[in-house]
């Protein structure tokens, strides 16, 4: 790192409003991963409920006895025991359902592996959660057709806002064929909660990127350093890209410090199992053959692009802006304005337009997971890809404007 750019990063981080912001988005880490332990519950053993880090430890060892291939064998299996517990009179109450220690006993441990079994014999529109009554063992062979089933039903579903066409319905339907099954399933519920909070955290990270990056060239302005800066030998070219640098690297310590202490302490906690599942062990109609962690580095991936594209708007609009409160404002709308426009029901093209701006980009897994193509010059394209490269080419834009609005900024 040369000696202006590490001048640069000195002046951010001898800012107070430098570490207000780090103590935020670690407090924010810390609270996110909290909500997820103590929303935690689950039915013990003894038909009472367990909260927090019990019911976590418990969910674990469950979820660990069912680790393997999703064979029809398992599926059977499953169907059987439930059918079992609901067939015998001992474990059922007065009501007519199963008695909390036969729950217990009977339906805990295979929540999992019944929750894929309900959803996938389930009508498109609602989760039925008595289908499994109606299920024999044998329905089990059924499974994983019942689930192309439904990708069908939601391809060929009438949607307000345009349907699929034949071009697009083919291209999901390669995809869902090219899915090597049995399914690899596994514990994933830490991996899962990692996901849960993603979005909100990257919204944060990107607000204190903001906050951080604002005064890069505003406050020069602001107390006229700028002539001096212009004046000097290399205020013109090296003290520009030493901010740029400067800029980038603090986004990418941001990013790194966040994500690490977010995800190792809901894995520490939750367990890091599953990393290696089919990522429709989380969403069972995702047609990507990723695994739980290679959904996670795109979503990661998408979220970070996100974020330091709010970067690099920022310090565009701060080599524009005379003032570094401005440059936060606009910001700040930039990112959480998007968030309160409602998907239209009218016009597919705008509900992905508006899935380009950043604060619509931080859910990287819910579009790694969706149904959605960018049609571009004829060849389709899924829309977590486009989201990424579009991020990749919004940066690389603004880096010379940026470059240039400060360089030929006229002093006054």
């Amino acid at each position: 790192m040369d000696t202006l750019t590490r001048f640069e990063l000195r002046k951010i981080i001898r800012s107070k409003l430098f570490y207000v912001v780090i103590a935020i988005v670690i407090a924010v880490a810390l609270l996110l991963a909290n909500m997820r332990v103590t929303g935690a519950y689950i039915t013990g053993k003894d038909g009472e409920e367990l909260k927090g880090l019990a019911a976590i430890s418990l969910q674990r060892e469950y979820g660990r006895q069912l680790a393997g291939p999703l064979t029809t064998e398992k599926l059977e299996n499953s169907i059987e025991r439930h059918k079992k517990a609901h067939l015998d009179p001992n474990n059922i109450d007065d009501k007519g359902n199963l008695k909390n220690e036969a729950y217990a006993k009977y339906e805990v441990p295979d929540e999992q592996i019944n929750t894929l079994i309900r959803y996938a014999f389930s009508p498109l529109s609602n989760y039925d959660y008595s289908v499994m009554d109606r299920l024999q063992p044998d329905d089990a062979k059924m499974f994983y057709e019942k689930r192309i089933e439904k990708v069908n039903g939601y391809l060929n579903y009438d949607y307000s806002y345009g349907n699929y066409s034949v071009k697009e319905k083919a291209f999901f339907n390669t995809m869902n064929e090219q899915l090597r099954v049995p399914f690899q399933m596994d514990y994933v519920t830490g991996w899962e909660k990692v996901f849960q909070n993603l979005q909100n955290l990257f919204l944060i990270i990107s607000l204190a990127i903001g906050i951080c990056l604002a005064p890069m060239f505003a406050d020069e302005y602001q107390r006229g350093t700028d002539a001096i800066i212009l004046s000097s030998r290399y205020g013109r070219n090296k003290v520009i890209t030493a901010k740029l640098k400067a800029g980038f690297i603090l986004s990418i310590a941001l990013l790194l410090l966040a994500l690490v202490a977010y995800t190792l302490l809901l894995l520490g906690i939750f367990g890091f199992e599953g990393a290696k599942a089919n990522v429709q062990m989380i969403d069972l109609l995702a047609p990507v053959s990723f695994t739980v962690f290679q959904a996670y580095l795109w979503a990661i991936l998408i979220g970070s692009l996100a974020c330091l594209m709010v970067g690099a708007l920022t310090l565009w609009l701060s080599s524009l802006m005379s003032s570094p409160f401005s440059v936060i404002i606009v910001i700040g709308i930039l990112v959480i304005g998007p968030l309160f426009i409602p998907a239209s029901k009218s016009s597919r093209l705008f509900n992905h337009l508006i899935d380009l701006l950043p604060g619509n980009m931080f859910d990287g897994f819910k579009k790694i997971t969706s149904y959605e193509l960018f049609n571009l010059f004829g060849v389709l394209i899924p829309e977590y890809k486009v989201m990424a490269g579009f991020a990749l080419v919004v940066i690389v834009l603004l880096l010379p404007l940026t470059y240039r609005a400060f360089k030929k900024h006229q002093v006054a």
